[in-house]
């Protein structure tokens, strides 16, 4: 097999020198594609800790309401969430509460606002 490898490096090489391309050694593009593979490791960690918390608080969101509400969404964003369905078996309905109520914390001004809001068209009525 090694044979077979080295007569193909041989015409490989062969073809790049006719064509004028520089010809690569194997060492230096096996160590420059180990280089440019080798994730960093503290990369690594920081996402696999980040994906497992927020995981666990989708796991952990409490689905206690009853209500439902037709939502239309692109079929992109439902092909996402199906492929988080089947790696995760966290539910798409769970994902988009889950969603939903971080955003409304993140933006607390939007309570306050849809409030007044309805405040000043309630005023307009009488």
């Amino acid at each position: 097999m090694s044979q077979i490898k080295s007569l193909a490096q041989q015409l490989k090489s062969k073809l790049e020198e006719q064509k004028g391309v520089p010809v690569i050694n194997d060492a230096e593009t096996s160590q420059a594609q180990k280089e440019r593979d080798k994730p960093d490791d503290r990369y690594s960690v920081t996402d696999a800790k980040k994906i497992s918390a927020l995981l666990s608080a989708l796991r952990d969101f409490n689905m206690d309401g009853q209500e439902k509400i037709l939502i239309r969404l692109d079929k992109r964003t439902i092909a996402q969430l199906k492929q988080l369905k089947v790696a995760t078996n966290i539910e798409m309905n769970r994902v988009i509460a889950f969603a939903l109520q971080n955003f409304l914390k993140s933006h607390p001004w939007l309570n306050d606002y849809i409030s007044q809001t309805l405040k000043q068209m309630a005023h307009e009525l009488d």
